[in-house]
């Protein structure tokens, strides 16, 4: 997401209007050169398999809701009947969904994850995920992660960070934006299947200010330990990209000394054996994906092709050109 000034109203569960100012993002433009490439990914995945056979990769989910006919379409969204065919095509494909929790137990005790083992995880907490991919989810019987903002549970506001035009208008169904429910929140972790994880409290911008995420991180392990026994959670950065300074060894060690298991970023990478829990990536999975590309994505060919185009078009990834932006952030909300 390519941030810019936002300053949210939000004032439900204790969020004083106009703070905190968090970035927001504008919808990500994907060219006609990028689409062919991720094409022949997903040509050479289908043909040939998995690239990579010692690595997993772990998807990215936002928003999971059906788009309003003749409205702007809902920013990182998944509608769920899209969502249903991504997980179940990849199933079918051999793909295994593995908890957050058991690979970093098996990283820790220096076993190997197996071929084609994925993650699921979502992103801020929307009400939609309890609505729409929650069944799904049992259904196909998938345990998966939720990394939760918690400033903003049971609140009645759109997110500060939502990116999208419609979020909180009276055109929409309310359930399109607004953040999960405590009470939905605890029946998704009784399940055994969902996870509850920090996503911060605020979700606001700690570029160069690791002190304040690691207060930040404290507040919401403290939320996620009186609401629902959680001891130690795992954590994923908010906008989480390195270039933009969202991720990096500063903010991964205040991470680590809030006493969180990891910290994912969203850097479109495979997690390979050896490297630190701290600063493993992510792949979103989108809209427009389908099980087979996610498949490239979770296989290996997707970076690999993505560098093959970048050499061939004499350029660096897209998410490797963005540039910090001047932006308060002040950690206002309380718990």
């Amino acid at each position: 997401m390519r941030p810019v000034m936002k300053n949210p109203t939000v004032t439900a569960g204790g969020i004083r209007a106009g703070a905190p100012v968090v970035p927001r993002g504008k919808p990500r433009q994907i060219g006609l050169p990028q689409r062919a490439l991720a094409g022949f990914a997903t040509t050479m995945s289908e043909l040939m398999g998995p690239r990579q056979t010692e690595s997993f990769g772990i998807l990215m989910y936002h928003r999971v809701a059906d788009p309003v006919a003749g409205l702007a379409r809902p920013t990182w969204n998944v509608p769920p009947e899209r969502f249903g065919q991504q997980l179940e095509g990849l199933l079918s494909r051999g793909f295994e969904a593995w908890p957050l929790r058991e690979v970093l137990a098996h990283h820790r005790e220096g076993r190997p994850v197996p071929p084609k083992a994925f993650v699921i995880t979502f992103d801020d907490g929307y009400e939609n995920v309890y609505l729409h991919a929650f069944p799904i989810l049992r259904q196909l019987e998938l345990p998966a992660t939720v990394f939760l903002a918690t400033a903003y549970l049971d609140s009645r506001e759109p997110f500060p960070s939502d990116d999208w035009s419609e979020a909180g208008s009276g055109n929409v169904p309310y359930t399109t934006w607004r953040p999960l429910t405590t009470e939905e929140c605890r029946e998704m972790h009784t399940s055994g299947l969902v996870e509850l994880a920090a996503h911060t409290h605020t979700h606001a911008d700690f570029r160069e200010r690791p002190g304040d995420l690691l207060s930040d991180l404290r507040r919401c392990q403290r939320v996620l330990r009186d609401r629902f026994g959680i001891e130690r959670a795992t954590f994923a950065f908010p906008y989480g990209n390195k270039s933009d300074g969202f991720a990096g060894p500063e903010l991964s060690a205040a991470a680590e000394e809030a006493g969180m298991l990891c910290s994912l970023t969203t850097e479109p990478e495979l997690v390979r054996p050896g490297t630190s829990p701290f600063d493993w990536g992510r792949f979103a999975a989108e809209e427009h994906d389908t099980a087979g590309s996610l498949a490239a994505k979770l296989g290996g060919w997707h970076e690999a092709v993505r560098s093959l185009g970048h050499r061939l078009l004499g350029r660096r990834p897209r998410h490797e050109l963005r540039r910090p932006y001047q932006i308060d952030s002040s950690d206002t909300a309380r718990e």
